[in-house]
């Protein structure tokens, strides 16, 4: 979808935006990455998830170890879906911005400063702000097709990256995530984790 000179909402992490900044974001990523195909469920539960739960219950005795292993089999999850819907995009449809190379905003100021609430009290060591954002380009909007973390093979997550880059862009689903590509010029910082950290 083009956008000309809108105005969306992003949570910006350690960049110090200052108004009148820009930025421009190109979709130029031909690197070929390719990974292992084999599951990370077991009975429909990701693996990771499972780690965390059996350390939590205090079922293996070196807890310390199972977190690592869960935190390793997570991260390694979240590449290989990653790297999924990066092949599917180049190869279906390669006119979407990548998720690689792009700017991540939402619609509204509501849904922005709710993100920037979770993020600062869950890594209050990192700086950010609520920025608001003036775009000229091509924005994807993802509404009724969210790829989570199930934890399935790479060619399952292929199968999701389709649903997702070819999901319907006028849905009136709510929109969960906007992804951009083109040029950006900050308008606005409308809140700002170092001086909220001043004020308390």
């Amino acid at each position: 979808m083009k956008l000309k000179n809108t105005i969306l909402y992003q949570v910006a992490t350690n960049r110090d935006f200052k108004v009148g900044d820009t930025i421009h974001f190109e979709e130029n990523f031909n690197g070929q990455l390719k990974i292992f195909d084999f599951e990370f469920n077991e009975n429909g539960n990701p693996l990771h998830g499972l780690g965390f739960q059996s350390a939590k219950k205090g079922i293996f005795k070196d807890k310390d170890l199972m977190y690592k292993m869960s935190n390793a089999l997570g991260n390694y999850d979240l590449f290989m879906r990653e790297i999924a819907l990066e092949e599917v995009r180049k190869e279906k449809f390669p006119t979407r911005p990548s998720r690689f190379k792009c700017m991540y905003l939402s619609e509204t100021v509501e849904e922005t400063i709710k993100n920037w609430e979770i993020m600062t009290k869950k890594f209050p060591e990192n700086h950010y702000q609520v920025v608001a954002v003036k775009l000229n380009g091509e924005a994807f909007y993802v509404k009724d097709c969210v790829i989570g973390r199930p934890g399935v093979s790479f060619n399952q997550y292929k199968q999701l990256a389709e649903k997702y880059w070819g999901q319907n862009q006028k849905s009136a689903e709510k929109t969960k995530e906007i992804l951009f590509i083109g040029d950006a010029e900050i308008v606005k910082i409308i809140k700002d984790s170092t001086a909220t950290r001043k004020l308390s």
